[in-house]
């Protein structure tokens, strides 16, 4: 398992993020290419502690729209990505296509964002800075940093039942 995704990680940030990328060599590539918005992406995928799996994304969802300061235009700006549209599709693809893709977000991920909604983004004493990460924030201990903004990520095996 990935250190990062432990809730009191010694790992800084940048650390996180690099562990992400050594997991994930064709998402550091990406991302690294495409830039500051596909970065900041990922660094959310490691200060809420989700991997870049199917699941990890879908996980991530209530973190990005309620427990960030992205805004709609950078919401807008990331879905409208091609590689982003190709992600997406092939995620539908490996969930089985449309209509079971369909199904498995009503009946089994719909209610894990709202009791991810409810029982930790709402918890959060306040936005993780979407856009805004500092490089002294990158220096920063992943325990130190989920401490100061509340954030309690998902346990491991609550993470394998969702």
């Amino acid at each position: 398992m990935m250190e990062f995704l432990n809730q009191n990680s010694a790992q800084t940030l940048e650390q996180g993020l690099e562990e992400l990328y050594g997991h994930n060599p064709e998402v550091a590539r990406t991302s690294r290419a495409k830039g500051k918005s596909f970065i900041d992406h990922d660094l959310t995928h490691v200060i809420f502690g989700c991997d870049t799996s199917i699941h990890g994304e879908l996980v991530l969802k209530p973190w990005i729209l309620f427990g960030t300061t992205i805004t709609v235009q950078e919401l807008k700006d990331y879905a409208a990505d091609e590689e982003v549209q190709r992600l997406n599709k092939e995620g539908e693809a490996l969930l089985g296509g449309f209509f079971p893709a369909l199904l498995k977000m009503i009946f089994i991920y719909l209610p894990h964002f709202i009791h991810t909604w409810l029982f930790r983004v709402r918890r959060m004493t306040r936005k993780w800075p979407h856009a805004a990460v500092t490089p002294e924030m990158l220096r920063s201990p992943l325990a130190d940093l989920r401490r100061e903004y509340g954030i309690n990520v998902i346990p491991t095996d609550d993470r394998q039942r969702a």
